[in-house]
């Protein structure tokens, strides 16, 4: 009889299963495959993983790697203390729980760590504790004795953490200070010991805080440069994971077709068994890359090849790739699966309380609904979706095509070209924020 892990057997594993051999162990049998070496044995028992538990090991696999990659500079005593701070800070408590636990100060590089991978832990959740987080670990590498680890690697500390919370206050939208604490992070690292990992992740977040504000023209080139770094470092990984991040921005400004062939070639580089989300968002951006241009059976072959990866992703991304596979089947008319899809986007996306791409997914479907002849619905939606743009304090930018669209459609003065050009402007609207 196959076997299932109960949440505390799957804390056990990612305790127990360290390294590379382990972690190789759990891809086996995440394909399903028998595991034969005595080391597993103990662990591992046949049979098909069902595709949610398939997503929660490999959550687990991203949650190893890169706590190893975390752990891995500290010594026996300090990896002790990174484990119970970061259970500490995991209870829900946050910084409250360190304080009020007896043997643990708020000092060292265990601390430090852990402040760190919870800070990154609560990026989409939590961005406000994520910021304080990350100014704790500021804080904490601040006081680190330059006699014990040396002052140049006490730089490199405080510059990591400089970085890491620039990149929260990006996440928070925070970005004037963003600005400055990247500034403060460039200027430690120009002190450290040069460590070129360093200046590779400080680089990273670097472009994605330019992304934000829509520096294309800075981002890329970055992107461009960590990327060939990587390479030079022999992590090809991590090269795509730089392409992905700089295809993505070249698709913002307006280049679906180079961002396409820019997404391929991360597709090729990526490991997948090393990062299976990193290889879903860029399947992802795939897909929406080559709706972009109209290459819709394409598009479908591959969303046909990616079903798996993408059950990995979070509820909001797998409504994008639902919005994504309804616009595959509007571009090839198969319009009564459209319909379905885009209600079912529709009404995703006001659970979540994304109100812009709800009425945007509104205006898709009134598109749909012309398509089939049912006027009268669309007009419907259509006037639905504008009334929805109106209530939304963000986009103040676009309130005047709405209203005229909006106009239009109560006069029953609108077309079909109409909609389509005010669709096409909202959703440019949407990727210059970054949110498609």
């Amino acid at each position: 009889m196959d076997e299932h892990w109960t949440p505390e057997e799957m804390d056990e594993l990612e305790e127990r299963l360290t390294g590379e051999e382990g972690k190789s162990h759990v891809r086996r049998l995440l394909r399903g495959r028998v595991v034969h070496s005595s080391a597993a044995r103990g662990h591992f028992r046949k049979g098909e993983l069902t595709s949610e538990l398939s997503a929660a090991y490999d959550s687990l696999l991203d949650r190893t790697e890169e706590f190893g990659r975390r752990t891995a500079h500290l010594p026996k005593r300090e990896l002790k203390r990174f484990r119970r701070a970061l259970a500490l800070l995991q209870s829900g408590r946050g910084i409250e729980a360190l304080a009020k636990d007896g043997d643990m100060l708020v000092k060292g590089l265990g601390v430090y760590e852990a402040l760190l991978a919870r800070s990154w832990a609560v990026r989409f959740d939590d961005p406000c504790e994520m910021c304080h987080l990350a100014r704790v670990a500021v804080e904490v590498a601040e006081r680190l004795e330059a006699t014990v680890h040396g002052e140049a690697a006490v730089k490199d500390y405080q510059a990591r953490g400089w970085g890491e919370l620039a990149n929260a206050y990006r996440v928070a939208d925070r970005l004037q200070e963003a600005e400055q604490a990247f500034g403060t992070a460039f200027e430690l690292a120009r002190q450290g010991t040069g460590d070129p990992r360093l200046r590779m992740r400080l680089l990273d977040l670097q472009a994605s805080l330019l992304g934000t504000q829509r520096e294309f023209a800075l981002a890329l080139p970055r992107l461009t440069s960590l990327a060939e770094l990587h390479r030079e470092a022999g992590d090809p990984h991590q090269a795509g994971r730089a392409l992905v991040s700089q295809a993505l921005y070249t698709f913002y400004g307006g280049r679906p077709r180079k961002a396409l062939e820019l997404n391929s070639e991360a597709l090729g580089l990526i490991d997948e068994e090393r990062e299976p989300s990193l290889a879903a968002v860029a399947a992802k951006n795939q897909l929406l890359f080559l709706v972009e241009c109209g290459q819709y059976r394409e598009a479908k072959k591959i969303l046909f090849k990616n079903r798996a990866r993408f059950i990995n992703l979070g509820q909001v991304l797998r409504l994008r790739v639902r919005w994504i596979e309804a616009r595959i089947d509007h571009g090839l008319r198969q319009l009564d699966r459209a319909e379905a899809g885009l209600r079912e986007v529709k009404k995703g996306f006001e659970e979540a309380g994304t109100g812009f791409h709800a009425a945007l997914a509104g205006l898709d479907l009134a598109l749909t609904l012309v398509g089939q002849g049912r006027w009268d619905e669309a007009v419907a939606e259509t006037l639905q979706s504008a009334a929805m743009f109106e209530a939304l304090s963000v986009y103040r930018e676009s309130l005047g095509v709405v209203i005229f669209l909006e106009q239009e459609f109560q006069k029953r003065r609108g077309s079909v070209t109409l909609l389509e050009n005010t669709v096409w402007f909202l959703r440019r609207k949407l990727m210059e924020r970054g949110w498609e």
